[in-house]
């Protein structure tokens, strides 16, 4: 381990595993894991007095062989939590940083957690997930580490229209940099944006791909320099600048030292000029898009942090034998199937009874104004949102739709 100069075998990180609280069969994930934090992308930032709280991402079919949880609250879920602890250990008894020695957050930092992207709604929606960019292929299975200056603090998109999700997501950006209002050395940091399925299905209606999605936001997520120059000034992590300069003086050095250009004056901006000096916030291929979380939610959450390092998990030849004595389907049965995106799925609405819902495929879209709730046969609430619900995420079966506010219900039948 570069950091400690500690050579890692997989006796040290089976005992941090132990004492973490992870199952055994979680090793080869926690073994891609600690390969990972060697990266120094991700190692530099820690070291900081700014609290970059470090994280995981998984991709691939052993994560959903084990079941750890990509779904609503999943950070908090037990799998994950233990994958959390034990990175959190690992950090302390492998890369050797220790609180008020070399980890020098000022505040403090939260525990380190785990997401898992859902590799399945990616393909369904047509983006590729995160290990996929990466070069490996779908059914492989990957650790990503990284990590995070904020945590918590999404936005609900309740708009229909791509162009102004993309523009509430560009805002978020250039309102979120490192360093509290972006007054770091830096001008542009990597930023982590999850988001959870119906709002990426929506999104992808414009953005084909997740690299002209990054390409779009790169020019809607320009800042106006008096911004930048302001913040750079008066809270600059190098000392004192305002004894040297005035605000006028440090607007013109920003804008030619930071690329200002006069750009179109973006929407969210009480400006009466068609163009404003502007300066980039978002640098291409610093940006990571994660799709996961609440399926019942159209929400965004951008995170700005550290650079990403990301290993392959190695699977053991004998792995199905390992873990089906332990109660596991084999991991070719969590595969998914190459290339595939938005296979059909057949489903019928019947007795529409007046119900504001009309369907696009497998999409239920709430046209009332009340919240559009899903019960099973048995009457148990699967589905709940204000917007689009998405009926690929759920088993075979009869399904009642009623819309707040609204008499009557409409019945969905979905047979495969």
């Amino acid at each position: 381990m570069q950091s400690s100069s500690r050579h890692i075998t997989a006796w040290n990180v089976a005992v941090n595993a132990v004492m973490a609280g992870c199952k055994p069969e979680y090793m080869p994930l926690l073994i891609a894991m600690v390969k990972t934090m060697n990266g120094t992308d991700f190692r530099t930032p820690l070291l900081s007095t700014h609290g970059w709280v470090p994280y995981c991402i998984i991709n691939g079919p052993m994560a959903r062989q084990l079941g750890i949880d990509n779904g609503q609250g999943q950070i908090n879920e037990t799998a994950n939590m233990r994958i959390g602890r034990f990175m959190n250990l690992a950090i302390i008894n492998m890369m050797g940083l220790y609180i008020k020695t070399n980890r020098m957050g000022t505040f403090g930092y939260p525990m380190a957690w785990c997401l898992l992207e859902d590799d399945a709604a990616c393909q369904r929606i047509g983006w590729e997930p995160r290990h996929v960019q990466q070069g490996m292929g779908i059914n492989e299975s990957a650790v990503t580490v990284t990590s995070a200056l904020l945590w918590g603090n999404n936005m609900a998109i309740s708009t229909q229209n791509p162009q102004k999700m993309m523009e509430l997501i560009a805002w978020d950006c250039a309102e979120r940099g490192q360093q509290a209002l972006g007054s770091g050395g830096k001008q542009t940091t990597p930023r982590t944006i999850l988001i959870t399925e119906p709002l990426a299905r929506n999104l992808a209606q414009a953005y084909s791909s997740l690299d002209i999605l990054e390409d779009s936001l790169i020019v809607r997520s320009r800042r106006p320099v008096k911004e930048r120059a302001f913040a750079n000034l008066y809270a600059n992590t190098g000392g004192p600048k305002d004894d040297r300069y005035n605000m006028n003086q440090y607007t013109r050095y920003i804008a030619q030292e930071e690329g200002g250009e006069y750009t179109a004056t973006a929407p969210w901006y009480d400006r009466s000029e068609s163009t404003i000096q502007t300066i980039a916030t978002m640098k291409k291929g610093e940006t990571v898009f994660i799709i996961t979380g609440d399926t019942a939610r159209n929400k965004v959450q951008v995170m700005p942090g550290g650079g990403y390092s990301t290993v392959k998990v190695q699977v053991p030849s004998d792995w199905n034998e390992l873990t089906q004595a332990k109660g596991y389907e084999p991991i070719e049965s969590f595969y998914l199937n190459e290339g595939e995106h938005d296979l059909p799925t057949e489903v019928s609405t019947i007795n529409k009874d007046n119900v504001p819902v009309i369907q696009q495929g497998t999409m239920l879209i709430n046209q009332g104004k009340g919240r559009m709730n899903i019960f099973d046969a048995a009457g148990k609430l699967v589905g709940s949102t204000t917007s689009t619900f998405n009926l690929r995420q759920l088993p075979i079966g009869v399904y009642m739709v009623r819309v707040a506010g609204v008499k009557g219900a409409s019945k969905v039948v979905k047979s495969h």
